[in-house]
């Protein structure tokens, strides 16, 4: 609970609105980070759960859960460990995409 409460925190001063996901979802928190870009759209979406688990193993469950198709689509999965560089997801970004972390985001 403690590390969901520090994400909560976290993404009320960078300025993103999240919102908590429905009890019966497979994550914990939905999460639109702006972005501006021109070839998307004012943000992208991600539907973060937030795990105490190192990263190899966040980028090993994010792989055995969602196949590259759904990383995709949006919202976007993304597993959030014990800090910024301790986050991964997958997602179509300007005129790319491709593996993210937060530590990625936090200059946009």
């Amino acid at each position: 609970m403690r590390l969901k409460l520090k994400w909560a925190r976290f993404f009320t001063l960078a300025g993103w609105n999240w919102t908590l996901a429905s009890p019966a979802a497979e994550f914990d928190v939905i999460v639109p980070i702006p972005c501006g870009h021109s070839e998307c759209d004012s943000s992208h979406v991600l539907a973060v759960s937030i795990c105490d688990m190192p990263l190899d193993v966040l980028v090993r469950k994010c792989a055995e859960l969602y196949d590259r198709q759904k990383s995709y689509e949006s919202p976007h999965p993304a597993f959030f460990g014990d800090g910024p560089q301790n986050t991964r997801w997958e997602m179509a970004h300007g005129a790319g995409g491709g593996t993210e972390s937060v530590s990625q985001w936090m200059g946009e």
